[in-house]
């Protein structure tokens, strides 16, 4: 930290813009919950692909035995986000954005302890609002688990400013929220509301920050969760337990040896939503309630080590076993539904460019009827660029796309043009593309050329090769079989 922030505005800005960069990208493209709803499968998908790391944990967890029952092997995020839904993968992402980063810079107990806390938080809120039927208890599992992440961004970013704190409440007898006045001039669930406001993450969790504590309300839930943990630690036989309990008794209009069933089932599927997550090394630190059934000495802390290495640039190439899965995914989708959803095929295949051909730029697009005019549609892309928007051409001023979609034929731009006028040409499309060095192939449904897929490596200025050429093509023919029966 170069300079330390003074304001809430500054402290706000500073996490969201120096320490969650990317979380912060990508939360703000998937926007509020309805707008994330509206776009959901496909544009969810591509904003989860140009994050390796979400990615990656996106299909651990479509993979883990807490949401995958049947152990069904899932392979492509396009098909994990299906499988997942909205309110999973929204947590996903955010717990690898937000958790992950925090542990990369800190393994101290109290982060430990807090990660762990949210996620059991959370665990109960959900239970206690499925106990009510209530209708949204995903939204309150995300809003429970996130209670408490400002503070754990700055026990983790603060530098000075929390070492301040401390000394405060360890050498003055300052309790917390009279060393954070002190110190900042606002308490940390102010910032927790400033990151929640600033992510769009909706006003179940900011109400809930503004103890909005009505006796019905959502708000009383994820209260009420994160109370219970904090005076269990002094042990569950403890009057002040109790007394929560009794609270949530009366909230959830169940019994009492009927809640404690619930408290316990959560605290033992929490566990397993440590594990789905990646996170197993925190089980050990949850606080377990009496009765249950899991021997936390089989999972001892770890250490987690921090190392900073400098990341090396790596070639991109294509990587079989990552076409093989999209080419699965594909025959999955021919065999076994009975409408053909062509949306998510052309989703498959960016995915399948993407990650197997080894792309940073994938794109469909159409031919608008009785124009010839060839417009960007859909494209997965390793960081956002305005491909989709620049993407316009019309097929009899553009040989090489007219002969793409005329000879049904997948080209490479280098190989396809020729002749004297070649670098004009080739010139053209890097000025309308920042690309002149690209693949294209047809999009075929039922014999007939109604738009095409386009693929580059314009980001990290990579040439391309035969490779290329040849796992591209694999991918478009595949997808052309399979659409060639749509509608018939």
């Amino acid at each position: 930290m170069i300079k330390r922030p003074e304001t809430l505005e500054d402290w706000i800005n500073y996490l969201a813009e120096e320490e969650f960069p990317v979380l912060s990208e990508t939360m703000s493209r998937l926007g509020s919950l309805d707008d994330f709803v509206a776009d959901f499968p496909s544009e969810m998908a591509s904003i989860i692909l140009q994050d390796p790391n979400m990615t990656a944990r996106v299909l651990k967890m479509a993979n883990s035995a807490y949401y995958n029952v049947g152990l069904k092997k899932i392979n492509t995020v396009s098909r994990a986000v299906m499988f997942l839904g909205f309110d999973t993968i929204r947590s996903i992402c955010l717990s690898s954005g937000v958790f992950q980063q925090l542990l990369k810079r800190d393994s101290s107990e109290r982060l430990l302890r807090g990660i762990s806390s949210s996620f059991q938080a959370a665990v109960q809120s959900q239970q206690f609002s499925e106990a009510r039927n209530d209708k949204n208890p995903e939204e309150l599992f995300i809003a429970s688990m996130l209670f408490h992440m400002g503070e754990m961004a700055f026990w983790t970013f603060g530098g000075a400013a929390a070492k301040e704190i401390n000394e405060l409440m360890l050498e003055e007898g300052f309790t917390q929220i009279q060393a954070q006045e002190e110190i900042l001039g606002f308490r940390l669930s102010e910032l927790t509301f400033g990151l929640a406001e600033r992510w769009g993450m909706g006003n179940v969790l900011l109400n809930a920050l503004h103890r909005q504590d009505t006796p019905d309300s959502d708000s009383r839930n994820i209260i009420l969760s994160h109370r219970l943990l904090n005076v269990s630690n002094k042990g569950w036989t403890q009057t002040s337990t109790k007394r929560v309990i009794k609270e949530l008794s009366d909230y959830t209009k169940l019994s009492l040896p009927d809640m404690r069933k619930v408290i316990v089932d959560s605290a033992e599927q929490t566990v397993e939503v440590l594990k789905g997550h990646g996170f197993t090394q925190l089980i050990n630190n949850l606080n377990f309630p009496p009765g249950t059934t899991i021997d936390s000495s089989l999972y001892q802390p770890k250490k987690v080590k921090i190392v900073k290495k400098r990341a090396k640039a790596q070639l991109k190439a294509p990587d079989q076993e990552a076409i093989d899965n999209i080419l699965n995914d594909l025959k999955i989708l021919e065999e076994d539904e009975k409408e053909l959803d062509v949306n998510f095929v052309l989703q498959l295949v960016l995915e399948g460019i993407h990650r197997g051909v080894g792309m940073d730029r994938t794109l469909v697009s159409l031919i608008e009827s009785g124009t010839g005019k060839l417009n960007g549609k859909y494209a997965v892309q390793d960081r956002n660029t305005s491909l989709v928007e620049d993407f316009k051409f019309t097929l009899e001023a553009t040989p090489l796309f007219n002969k793409v979609v005329k000879e049904k034929k997948v080209v490479w731009s280098h190989k396809a043009v020729y002749g004297p006028m070649a670098g004009e040409l080739l010139a053209k499309f890097k000025v309308m593309l920042g690309s002149n060095d690209f693949l294209a192939g047809p999009l075929m449904v039922q014999g007939r050329a109604i738009g095409l897929y386009y693929a580059d490596r314009q980001l990290c200025n990579q040439k391309l090769t035969l490779d290329d050429l040849q796992a591209f093509k694999v991918v478009v023919e595949r997808a052309n079989q399979i659409l060639e029966s749509f509608g018939r």
